[in-house]
């Protein structure tokens, strides 16, 4: 009834009203031969990030009386060499994330679907239609565009949307790493172990409904940038 539903759901509703289980293959197979097509269109927001142990990216705030302007616990000490570091790429959808890896130094074409290959086609098979078009949103760093990577991404007919170089402001996931980095700061890390284990933790519970406002956020700041031209803006 409801044309709405993904094959997960009814995979779901028929295994618990039948009592037998099948998978969602089973069910998106059926369909597909019984004439029914997934007309929607799938955006995947992926992306890289830098995180440090000490050196938070954003600001955080201390409670203290005018006269203890000089106490040590006003000052957030930067550490040299940042007291480790680690290198992540995700990628999430409006319904939610998606996986997290974590890797090591630079990437380039080949590295970079070293990265994505293992994780990325397992994760759409196994939550989205096959039939949907689908839309991946990179930023369009070098190893995003290389050939190496324009050619694995045609060969598993994965369409990527055409954006200008460095425009953060168009891929949701930017603001998504702005949210970790600051729920960073309620933890306390001393290496990075911790790190990586935090922002797992992070990763999990954020909420569906800040996923549906990220992406829905996006018309508006599409129609911010052309309103300036593509300068730079505060305001979105």
């Amino acid at each position: 009834k409801d044309r709405r539903k993904s094959s997960r759901q009814l995979t779901s509703e028929w295994n618990s009203s039948h009592g037998k289980s099948i998978s969602a293959r089973t069910v998106r197979r059926r369909l597909f031969n019984a004439g029914y097509k997934t007309t929607g269109k799938l955006l995947f927001f992926s992306d890289e990030s830098h995180f440090e142990v000490f050196n938070r990216k954003n600001k955080s705030f201390v409670r203290r009386l005018p006269s203890e302007s000089d106490k040590p616990f006003n000052f957030q000490p930067r550490v040299q060499g940042d007291g480790g570091s680690i290198n992540i790429w995700g990628i999430m959808t409006g319904k939610g994330v998606g996986p997290l890896v974590f890797y090591d130094g630079r990437m380039n074409g080949q590295s970079y679907i070293g990265v994505i290959e293992p994780v990325l086609l397992s994760f759409i098979e196994k939550n989205f239609d096959p039939d949907a078009t689908r839309y991946y949103v990179p930023d369009n760093a070098p190893c995003h565009k290389s050939a190496f990577s324009m050619k694995w991404f045609a060969k598993n007919k994965i369409n990527l949307l055409d954006l200008t170089a460095v425009s953060p402001d168009f891929n949701a996931i930017e603001n998504l790493w702005d949210i970790i980095d600051n729920k960073l700061n309620d933890y306390r890390l001393n290496n990075v172990n911790d790190l990586q284990q935090a922002i797992l933790e992070i990763w999990t519970k954020i909420s569906n409904e800040t996923f549906e406002n990220l992406v829905q956020s996006m018309p508006r700041h599409i129609k911010k940038c052309v309103c300036v031209k593509g300068n730079t803006s505060a305001k979105y």
